[in-house]
């Protein structure tokens, strides 16, 4: 009884051993994590002459199948033109991955009516998360160097670890560390983590050295020349523009088309010339004033007066030689 009885129990032990090593050939697990608008895919990994047969399944409902070296779109579900197909490497691709996408995926082949080990992949599509960075730093006279920090924040979930990478490798939202002039920039990548959404950002830092106040002092009075001369010469443009409108409104008063003040004799806004002399435009002083002559006994000109009231010689003889001059 006794040796039946451990005959069986090693005989059992050796079927269970069977049973597992075949459940495991005929059964490939992974597990895949991807960020919510990434693409998994899903390759049959046989070549097309050792397949006869395959489906691509997601929970177990069948949305594509392969036969005659064809891979067709049987019933798309929640991947409506969301999937990708490639008959040269016989793989389903799935684009834009959301979070409703999450679940087992399983491919199924056949070779020449023998069943090949099935392919299964857990997928979890997690969303992305936010991440805000803050950056601050103090100049260090002492040392000429900045004291640096940095925060990394997720705002939409608290329950997110952190870790940075790049410049400095640490994990914690918050980082510091010292940095001088010399080093330039630096990069610092801050990634958030969580059950379901992660998260990544970066940003770019320099140590730039306080200004002393002479530095300080000489920029401030360079500001102000500039703008000080920036004002004379908007005030020149301005006179310049003010000089030649005004030129161009007076200068028709200016010049008279070559007429002079003397020209306008006549109260009556006209000028009579000299009908005896048409040739000679300038009137002499020894011209008349009037065209028309008055005839009468008064002295008509300077000459005539001298001589107007003058006796007549052949009259008595005057009693004073000097009576004939006047």
């Amino acid at each position: 009884m006794r040796t039946f009885h451990g005959y069986h129990v090693l005989y059992s032990g050796a079927v269970l051993l069977v049973l597992s090593y075949g459940l495991s050939v005929l059964a490939e697990e992974s597990t895949e994590r991807r960020a919510a608008g990434s693409s998994l895919i899903l390759p049959l990994g046989y070549p097309k002459e050792t397949v006869s047969y395959a489906q691509w399944k997601y929970e177990g409902s069948t949305f594509a199948s392969y036969r005659n070296g064809q891979i067709r779109i049987t019933n798309e579900l929640q991947f409506s033109g969301r999937l990708k197909m490639d008959n040269e490497n016989l793989s389903v691709e799935v684009t834009d991955l959301q979070l409703r996408d999450s679940g087992r995926y399983s491919i199924i082949a056949d070779k020449t009516g023998d069943q090949l080990p099935t392919k299964t992949t857990s997928l979890t599509v997690y969303g992305l998360l936010k991440i805000e960075i803050e950056s601050s730093q103090t100049w260090k006279e002492s040392t000429n160097s900045c004291e640096v920090h940095l925060v990394c924040r997720a705002p939409e979930d608290q329950m997110v670890s952190y870790r940075w990478s790049g410049y400095k490798v640490e994990s914690g939202d918050h980082l510091n560390f010292t940095l001088t002039p010399a080093d330039g920039d630096v990069i610092l990548n801050c990634t958030a983590s969580s059950s379901l959404r992660n998260g990544s950002n970066t940003t770019r830092v320099k140590c730039r050295p306080k200004e002393s106040p002479t530095d300080q002092n000489s920029h401030d009075k360079l500001l102000i020349w500039i703008a000080a001369g920036g004002g004379v010469v908007v005030i020149l443009l301005i006179a310049i523009v003010v000089v030649s409108c005004w030129w161009t409104s007076h200068r028709d008063r200016l010049t008279d088309n070559g007429n002079t003040v003397y020209a306008d004799v006549n109260t009556e806004g006209t000028v009579t010339k000299d009908q005896r002399s048409q040739s000679i435009n300038i009137a002499s002083i020894y011209e008349t004033v009037d065209e028309h002559r008055i005839t009468s006994d008064k002295p008509q000109t300077l000459y005539d007066k001298v001589t107007f009231a003058r006796p007549n010689l052949s009259g008595p003889s005057m009693s004073s030689p000097y009576q004939e001059v006047l």
